[in-house]
């Protein structure tokens, strides 16, 4: 009987591929993660038991579209451009009360390895600490009422101790201070439980831009040239008040980090990604160390500073969300010692001409 090595070894690499298939299902399924693969056509080759508890797939699944199980638009842009450094986060599909985590890692030639984890207990637990916010906020705002309320007459009356003055005017700074703490995490607690009920208005920017500008310098705190640079008639749409706090609180900050010599720009345009609103400040910048971190809350690069300057260590934050609302992103360019400048890019859709 003649030696047939290439029937050999096509029997050999035939058992090696059963044996890794088998391999990498028990291992598939022993994972925390729910797992699929799908060709380039996005049918589904194969999926592990989690995957198919949480997407809802059929027994006779094979080669069913992916897209099939999956409502949220947002699912064919991810699918299409696949980025294993992004995630995308959704209900499940067979289960509302859970919520995962997606990504999408490209496998051999064309093929998708798509990884999903259930992450409800950390999105509870968010969920808790931002209730618990929420709900001390509101019971401390009370309280804090009546302190002012005491501290604004004992401003007024002219038979105060004079050694009582000072420790007065510092608790009445003090209570300032926690009620635009408070006044900035419900700001922000209402940012990001509101995310699916944004209202969509006509908003002029160049006449938001100059009615900001009037009002701040005719303040104590003016810089010494605002400008804009608003040419493009192009109309935003969003919540005209969320947008205002972006440009209120990204101004606050260049304000507060400029001199008597500051200079503050306003420029606007459109191009075919979208709108950008760009607020620039020639202060005294940010390390790069500290950029990726600025929208943290109370994230602070200099504790004593922000303090003494009035600070709330919200400000970015509510800008990064209330972008996020519009569908929008947050680009920060710094140099020490140079000025900042913080750009606000939105999507096409959300320009009208």
């Amino acid at each position: 009987m003649a030696f047939n090595i290439k029937s050999l070894l096509t029997k050999f690499f035939v058992v090696a591929y059963q044996v890794f298939l088998k391999s990498l299902e028990k291992s598939a399924n022993q994972t925390l993660d729910g797992i699929v693969f799908v060709n380039e056509n996005n049918q589904i080759i194969w999926r592990n038991q989690n995957a198919a508890d949480w997407l809802g797939l059929e027994n006779s699944y094979a080669s069913n579209n992916i897209r099939k199980y999956f409502s949220d638009p947002q699912f064919a842009n991810f699918l299409n451009n696949p980025d294993s450094t992004k995630s995308l986060e959704f209900n499940a599909p067979a289960d509302k009360e859970k919520y995962l985590s997606l990504q999408i890692i490209p496998f051999g030639e064309k093929d998708k390895l798509i990884v999903i984890r259930d992450i409800s207990k950390p999105m509870q637990l968010a969920k808790v600490r931002t209730d618990f916010t929420a709900n001390a906020s509101h019971e401390l705002r009370s309280p804090l009422t009546v302190i002012s309320g005491y501290i604004e007459i004992m401003n007024q009356e002219n038979n105060i101790p004079e050694e009582w003055r000072e420790p007065i005017q510092e608790i009445s700074r003090q209570t300032e201070r926690m009620q635009s703490v408070l006044t900035d995490l419900l700001m922000l607690f209402q940012l990001e439980s509101e995310r699916e009920n944004l209202s969509d208005q006509m908003i002029d920017l160049n006449a938001m831009a100059l009615s900001t500008k009037q009002d701040i310098m005719a303040s104590k705190q003016s810089p010494k040239s605002f400008t804009l640079n608003i040419s493009d008639p192009f109309i935003l749409l969003g919540d005209e008040f969320k947008i205002q706090s972006v440009l209120d609180n990204i101004l606050e900050n260049a304000i507060r980090y400029s001199d008597e010599q500051g200079e503050i720009n306003i420029s606007w345009f459109v191009d075919k990604d979208g709108g950008h609103l760009a607020i620039s400040d020639n202060g005294i910048g940010i390390e790069q160390k500290h950029i990726e971190r600025l929208t943290e809350r109370f994230y602070r690069i200099d504790k004593g500073r922000s303090r003494a300057l009035g600070g709330t260590g919200l400000g970015l934050a509510i800008v990064k969300h209330a972008l996020q609302n519009h569908g929008a992103t947050l680009e920060i360019k710094s140099k020490f010692g140079h000025g900042s400048e913080f750009i606000c890019h939105f999507p096409i859709e959300r320009i009208k001409q």
